[in-house]
C-alpha cells in the first residue's frame, strides 16, 4: 500500500508542477504549445518543478491522515500551510484560491472544520477536488455512506 500512496502523491505533485507555469492558459494555447517537460517562471514566476497549493494541501491532508481521522489535525495543517508555507514548495505560499483562503481564514477564527467551507454557490471552487486524493486510501474499503460522509467533512 505504501508504494501506491507514494505513487499517487508523487504523480499528483509532478502533474501539478507541470501545470504551474501555464495555469490559466487556454486549451488552444496548450494544444499549440503542449507541455512536454518541466518548465518554470511562467504565470507564478516559480522555478521548474514547483508544485502549487493543490499539492501542498494534499500533502497536509496526507500527513494528517497518518494519525487517527481528526478534522482538527487537517485544519491545523491547512492553517500552518497558509501562515508558514508548511508543505509548500520552497516553504512558501505563492497562490491560494479565494474559496480555500476564505475557508482557512474561518478555521483561523475558530470555526469548526466541518463548517469552515462556504455555503454559497460562488464558494464552490475546485480546491477540494485538487487536494482530496489522500483520503481515497482511508475510505476505499468503507461502506459508501461513510465514504461520502468523510469526503464531505474533509471537503468542508
Amino acid at each position: 500500500m505504501i508504494d501506491k500512496v507514494k505513487g499517487a502523491l508523487f504523480g499528483l505533485a509532478v502533474g501539478d508542477a507541470l501545470g504551474v507555469p501555464v495555469e490559466f492558459s487556454s486549451r488552444e494555447r496548450l494544444k499549440a504549445f503542449p507541455i512536454k517537460e518541466m518548465t518554470g517562471y511562467g504565470v507564478w514566476n516559480q522555478p521548474p518543478g514547483t508544485w502549487s497549493d493543490d499539492s501542498s494541501l494534499a500533502f497536509c491532508l496526507a500527513e494528517a491522515l497518518t494519525h487517527d481521522y481528526d478534522l482538527h489535525i487537517v485544519a491545523a495543517n491547512f492553517i500552518a500551510w497558509l501562515k508558514q508555507g508548511y508543505w509548500g514548495a520552497h516553504h512558501k505560499v505563492f497562490d491560494v484560491g479565494n474559496a480555500t483562503h476564505a475557508s482557512i481564514m474561518r478555521l483561523i477564527k475558530g470555526d469548526p472544520p466541518e463548517l469552515a467551507g462556504g455555503i454559497m454557490e460562488s464558494d464552490n471552487g475546485n480546491g477540494s477536488l485538487m487536494r482530496i486524493l489522500p483520503l481515497l486510501f482511508v475510505v476505499k474499503d468503507l461502506p459508501i455512506g461513510e465514504r461520502f460522509q468523510k469526503v464531505k467533512e474533509v471537503s468542508s
